[in-house]
Formats: C-alpha cells, sequence, structure tokens
C-alpha cells in the first residue's frame, strides 16, 4: 500500500500479488487439518468448521478451495493413498519382495495411521465412500498385490492361503499396535508411534509369521 500525491492510500501491484497468494498458502493447512480430523471423527463425524479451525484459517477457504466436504474427503483419501503407494510399493510395485512391503506397511502404518484409522470408521459402513475407496484404490491395489503373493506361496514363503486372506491378514497384523496407541504405551510402556518401536515390530512380525527378506 502507498499514498498517492492526492493523500488517497492504493494498493501496489507487488501487495495485491501478496494478498492473491494469501490463500493458496491455506491449501496444504487445510488438507493436513481435514486429515487428521477425518482420522478422528470420520466423514460423518467431521465438520468443515473444525478442519478450518484446526488449520487456524476461515471457514471459507475450506469450499474455496475443495468445494464441499465429500470432495474434501475424497482429496484427502487419494493423497493419503497415493503417499501409500510411494512409500510403501515404491517403484517397483508389482515387482517387489513381499517380506520388503510388508516392512515398508507397517513402518509407513506407524508414521501415517491416519490412513488406517480413516479406512477402519469407513469400511464398516455400507456406503458410497467405503464403495469409493474399494474401487477407486483397495480393489487396483489386490489385484496389484496377487501375482506377488501367488510367487510367495509357490516359492514356500508363505501359506497355501487364499491370496485376499493373506492381504486381509496382512493389514491387520501389520496396522494393529498404531491403531490401539494407548493400549500398547500402557502395557508396553513405548511410544508406538517412535522409529524404534516401528523397527522392532516389522521385525517381530516377519520373523513370527517366518517370512525373510530377499537380499538384493
Amino acid at each position: 500500500m502507498k499514498p498517492t500525491p492526492s493523500g488517497v492510500v492504493v494498493e501496489t501491484a507487488d501487495a495485491s500479488a501478496r494478498q492473491r497468494g494469501r490463500p493458496m498458502k491455506a491449501r496444504p493447512k487445510l488438507l493436513e487439518a481435514a486429515i487428521q480430523e477425518f482420522a478422528e471423527s470420520g466423514f460423518e463425524g467431521a465438520t468443515t468448521a473444525a478442519i478450518a479451525r484446526r488449520a487456524k484459517v476461515p471457514q471459507p477457504l475450506v469450499h474455496h478451495h475443495f468445494g464441499s466436504k465429500e470432495e474434501l474427503f475424497r482429496e484427502v483419501l487419494d493423497v493419503l493413498f497415493e503417499e501409500f503407494k510411494t512409500k510403501v510399493l515404491g517403484a517397483d510395485a508389482g515387482q517387489g519382495d513381499v517380506a520388503a512391503i510388508l516392512r515398508r506397511f507397517i513402518l509407513f502404518t506407524a508414521r501415517r495411521p491416519e490412513l488406517m484409522r480413516i479406512w477402519l470408521i469407513e469400511s464398516g459402513r455400507r456406503g458410497p465412500h467405503a464403495k469409493y475407496v474399494i474401487d477407486r484404490h483397495i480393489a487396483p491395489l489386490t489385484e496389484l498385490m496377487k501375482p506377488l503373493l501367488r510367487s510367495a506361496v509357490a516359492k514356500g514363503r508363505l501359506p497355501a492361503v487364499d491370496e485376499a486372506l493373506l492381504l486381509f491378514a496382512a493389514q491387520g497384523i501389520g496396522s494393529y499396535p498404531f491403531l490401539v496407541t494407548e493400549q500398547v504405551r500402557r502395557l508396553s510402556g513405548v511410544d508406538p508411534r517412535s522409529d524404534a518401536f516401528a523397527e522392532r515390530y516389522a521385525d517381530a512380525v516377519l520373523r513370527m509369521i517366518g517370512l525373510s527378506e530377499a537380499r538384493r
């Protein structure tokens, strides 16, 4: 802002550009706030007002960036599953070692439990959100993993069990301690979100099911 010779204050081009840029800075804050809010309350319990409060931004910015709560929820799911694919499957998706993938799944869930928390809430409900997640994300990931599991079974590294059942078991054993964090803290005296615990737990899971990681 600067005054004109007549004393009228006008907005300079630089100030105007900065002002226009401020709402865009709110988008990542809102997205992370939405992830936390949906993980705690699910879609039904979360509100755009609570998300805005958590992000410390005005509520209208939620609708400015994402349109509706429904659109924001789907954006959250897509972002979390993209993180999952990058961190767990990596560049060798469809060709990786099942033990290494299970380890990465455990470490990912320890550091980013919000995906499994949201899915636990929504998968217990028969509705559009469960359908969206299954059709868009889980069904394709399941098809991607099936050949790897069949190969591990053929090599004797996993028992001859239906691939879907193996995936259910892996999801459960890989995520449970990071969804019941207070139980872990109270009964074991450790922080389940710590890297040390996650690594120890991954080692224990792989030893328990007799699945050693392939040497590269």
